[in-house]
Formats: C-alpha cells, sequence, structure tokens
C-alpha cells in the first residue's frame, strides 16, 4: 500500500473516531442529566412518603455518622404547618449483596415516620424483598419489611426475629436494614439535639462472612444433571452455605436452576434461569422456585405432593423440580463432607 493511501485511511479512521466520540458524549451528557432528574424526583417521592404530613423539605448538614461504614448522603428537616416535623436522612451502607440505600424519617419525639428502601442489591426473591412493595412480613396487615418500622422509637432495640419481622431466608439483609436504621435513627436525634452525642456503630454484616469459589467440584448422581459451577458462603472458617447452577434435560428441552442449600440442609434460595421448553416459559415465573424455600433436601420435593406444578406445564414442573431436588442433595452431601 501507498504511503499517501496509508495517511488516507488513517485520516478516515481518526474522523470516524472523533465523530463517535462527540456522539458518545453527547448521548451521556443528555442521559446523565435524565438520570439525574430521575433520582432528584425520586427522592422527592420519598420524602413525601416518609414526612407525608410536611409541607416543605430543607437540605441539612449537622448530620455526621460516626461509623466508616456508614455514609450519609443527604438529609433534610420536614417542615409542617406548625413547625419542625422531624429529619429525613439518606443513608448508605452494607448489606448481603452489597450497598444498600434507605430513606429513614425520623420526628423530634424519636418515633420513626417512616423507611424507604433507594436501592439494595441482595438476592432477587430473598433479600431484595426488602424493597418489594408486594411482599409482606405480616401478610394479614399487609406490612411490608421498611414498613414495619414505621412508629418504633429509636431507642427500641431493632433485634430481628424480637422487635423486628425479618425477610423469610435473608436474615442477613433483614439484619444490615435493622442495623441501618436504627443507626441512622441515632444520628437523627443527636442531629436534632434530642439524642446522646455518641453513637454506637452497628456492622450491617459479619464482617468474616465471605463468598468464594468452592475448593472442590460437585457433582450429582443423578444422570444428566450437569453441575455447572459452585460457590460457598463462608463465616469465619465455617462453610455456611453453598450455592451452585445446574442443568439438564428437562420435557422437550432443558433446564438451568440456581440453588443455595445452607450447612443444615435447609434450601434457602431456588431459581429457575432458563427453560427451553416449547410449553415452559411459565416455570420462568417466580411462584414455582419459591416453593422450594425453606424445605429440607430430606425431604422429597416431588410435583404434586410437594410442589404444586404451574398450570399447563406440568412436565415441564417435574422436570425442573426434580433439577432443583438433584442440585440440592449434591450441594448438601458436599457440605457434608466438608472440604469445600
Amino acid at each position: 500500500m501507498k504511503t499517501w493511501q496509508m495517511i488516507k485511511l488513517g485520516l478516515i479512521l481518526a474522523i470516524y473516531t472523533i465523530v463517535g466520540c462527540v456522539g458518545l458524549a453527547f448521548v451521556y451528557n443528555s442521559t446523565s442529566k435524565t438520570i439525574a432528574a430521575r433520582q432528584a424526583s425520586d427522592l422527592q417521592s420519598a420524602l413525601r412518603e416518609v414526612f407525608p404530613n410536611a409541607t416543605s423539605f430543607t437540605p441539612a448538614d449537622n448530620v455526621k455518622s460516626s461509623s466508616s461504614a456508614v455514609t450519609f448522603q443527604s438529609a433534610y428537616t420536614a417542615q409542617g404547618p406548625s413547625g419542625l416535623l422531624g429529619m429525613a436522612v439518606q443513608v448508605e451502607g452494607s448489606s448481603y449483596g452489597g450497598a444498600t440505600v434507605l430513606l429513614v424519617g425520623v420526628s423530634t419525639n424519636g418515633t420513626i415516620t417512616g423507611v424507604k428502601v433507594m436501592e439494595n442489591k441482595d438476592t432477587p426473591g430473598l433479600g431484595a424483598n426488602a424493597a418489594n412493595p408486594s411482599y409482606y412480613v405480616d401478610k394479614a396487615t399487609k406490612t411490608t419489611f421498611p414498613g414495619q418500622f414505621t412508629g418504633k422509637k429509636v431507642t427500641d432495640p431493632f433485634v430481628v426475629k424480637k422487635d423486628v419481622i425479618p425477610i423469610t431466608s435473608a436474615t442477613i439483609t433483614s439484619r444490615s436494614i435493622a442495623s441501618l436504621v436504627q443507626f441512622t435513627g441515632k444520628a437523627i436525634m443527636t442531629a436534632l439535639g434530642s439524642g446522646s452525642s455518641s453513637q454506637t456503630p452497628v456492622p450491617a454484616v459479619p464482617p468474616t462472612t465471605a463468598e468464594r469459589p468452592a475448593a472442590k467440584p460437585v457433582t450429582s448422581t443423578v444422570k444428566g444433571v450437569d453441575i455447572l459451577e459452585t460457590t460457598v458462603t463462608t463465616s469465619g472458617a465455617n462453610v455456611i452455605s453453598a450455592t451452585a447452577k445446574a442443568k439438564a434435560p428437562s420435557y422437550d428441552g432443558f433446564a438451568t436452576v440456581q440453588v443455595t442449600v445452607s450447612a443444615d440442609g435447609t434450601i434457602t434460595n431456588a431459581q429457575v434461569l432458563e427453560i427451553t421448553d416449547s410449553q415452559g416459559l411459565p416455570v420462568l415465573a417466580p411462584d414455582f422456585a419459591q416453593q422450594f424455600i425453606g424445605k429440607k433436601t430430606s425431604a422429597a420435593l416431588t410435583v404434586g405432593s410437594d410442589i404444586t406444578a404451574v398450570t399447563g406445564a406440568t412436565f415441564s414442573s417435574r422436570g425442573t423440580a426434580q433439577l432443583i431436588k438433584a442440585t440440592a442433595d449434591a450441594l448438601f452431601m458436599a457440605l457434608s463432607g466438608g472440604g469445600l
């Protein structure tokens, strides 16, 4: 290729690159403004939710966190027709799956006026139910997990399974959020001049809890079941649970699931990730897999007795149930044998 041709191609490539960069910058600028506007709107809606009687909100900068693990992103005083109602703080702390962001409102008398989960990265169908408005810890009163904090005093114990109802199979998430609400509530009372000048930081997640790949492969004794990958959750030197993705033939295709089993043989999570059966699409609905959560691996877990089939997809339900059962059995056997 001649020199002038190389120069020409180089110039053309440079022009395309510049145009692409300009385009990306334009898209980013437009998108970032839209996202910022949406976040501001969501925050205003959340503020009105935790302080429904407020007439205005004013930014505040006098709320301080005494823990490096807890960040107060923003704070607002809530004003009503007769004066100061209290304060709301947007707080970020750790939970099972990563950062969790809450908006916590506290009245001047130390009562929590509301808690709104703004962001949560915990396991779908388990810890993520903290932000699910249709998940109730008390079905009779239709009380959501964050909704139960409304009306509590910041001086209450905030102990899961005592004065805090946990999310089913998501104890770590429940403890994390409860601790974060209490910590933020005490900080707000300090800022309002009605609380102690010191806070006792409560770690949102036990610092020794960690997740890592399994030290050895996990296999199933059931023909056709392929364990794709396995991870374990540890607390200190102890393995407390194991999670695996597995794939196996189903009715006229195949199914892929993800299952978590605790060291005592309890299924703490089950999800259908994929199913290619011609009539199997309804099995992907979370309600089917959630039937397995809380059950022991020692149970038969058969469709028709322990598990209800999805209407119109009985054969796919059976195949997927058998895969979840086989995966759970393999995990519990590996946990019992040690060395994971």
